[in-house]
């Protein structure tokens, strides 16, 4: 059998084949990043817009950092 036949044959299985349903877990984990959307007080958010210009980054990259390094706190916190 020729390797265009073959393709072909490997093809139609592909399109033949029920697709998968995956659960909203799933696609969850597989991503590698997720979007949040979040509300926070005037306040919070005005003393988040001025650290993250004198770092001189964005309001995201700055949030994201604080909740991750907040998370590794109280993980810490929890152990002792």
């Amino acid at each position: 059998m020729s390797l265009i036949n073959e393709l072909i044959k490997e093809l139609e299985g592909h399109v033949n084949r029920e697709p998968k349903v995956l659960s909203i877990l799933e696609v969850s984990e597989s991503a590698e990043s997720e979007r949040l959307n979040l509300t926070l007080p005037a306040g919070l958010m005005k003393k988040l817009k001025e650290q993250a210009m004198q770092e001189k980054r964005s309001c995201s990259s700055l949030a994201s950092f604080l909740i991750e390094d907040g998370i590794r706190r109280h993980v810490s916190l929890d152990r002792l």
